[in-house]
């Protein structure tokens, strides 16, 4: 891996510019080839410094770089990049995530085509007031899971228009909620893959039947040292 590749959540922490997302992502894919393990760490750590400078730009290209997700299966880890946008409520859930970012990823069966979300206990409280009475939140260990969604392969909505696993949120029978302070039945999110077990997401939002925004861009991995 060369110099420009290492050290960067380092880089990031200094407030140093970040590699060019072309030039990285090509690099983590080489590395990738001989050292899968440590490319996904070093890939995961790429997109927590991109979200902490909260570059769209960078994210939208890496996204129309990201294949077919071929292996998402099981618990993965996840990990909010940047900060939401492009709807009235981000401002305050940002704020409310930098005390608890509540999401904890994702679990999905790839055979069944069906998963759901992971997050912190405190959703137990909170989400059925944000929800305005949502209860399909359990309790499993020390996490809680809900907000259920099917998923399978499709083109991506908007640009870059790309093959993604699109997650369906608006199932009927999971009853999740479409509230303003929580649409996420309205919601649809895409995923691809960057490196192997490093996937990169985007949440779109319907507004109406005819307009469709980005509001989110998110991250998941296969635990590091599992195998894909």
């Amino acid at each position: 891996m060369t110099a420009e590749a290492k050290g960067v959540t380092e880089q990031a922490d200094a407030g140093e510019h970040l590699p060019n997302a072309s030039v990285m992502l090509g690099e983590l894919r080489a590395l990738a080839e001989h050292s899968p393990t440590r490319a996904r760490t070093e890939t995961w750590s790429y997109l927590r410094a991109l979200g902490e400078r909260n570059d769209h730009d960078a994210l939208s290209h890496l996204f129309g770089a990201g294949t077919e997700p071929r292996n998402l299966d099981g618990k993965l880890e996840g990990q909010i990049v940047g900060k939401l946008f492009g709807i009235p409520e981000a401002k305050l859930a940002n704020q409310l995530m930098r005390i608890d970012p509540t999401w904890r990823g994702k679990s999905f069966d790839l055979a069944a085509g069906t998963g759901l979300n992971r997050l912190s206990p405190i959703a137990l409280v909170a989400m059925p007031i944000v929800t305005f009475g949502y209860l399909g939140l359990r309790k499993v260990g020390r996490e809680s899971e809900g907000f259920h969604f099917n998923h399978s392969v499709d083109q991506g909505l908007i640009e870059p228009r790309v093959t993604v696993r699109a997650l369906d949120y608006g199932v009927p029978q999971y009853k999740n909620p479409g509230v303003r302070t929580f649409p996420i039945r309205k919601t649809r999110d895409e995923i691809v893959e960057l490196t192997p077990g490093v996937y990169l997401g985007r949440a779109l939002l319907f507004k109406g039947s005819d307009e469709i925004r980005p509001i989110a861009y998110f991250a998941l991995r296969h635990p590091v040292g599992s195998p894909l």
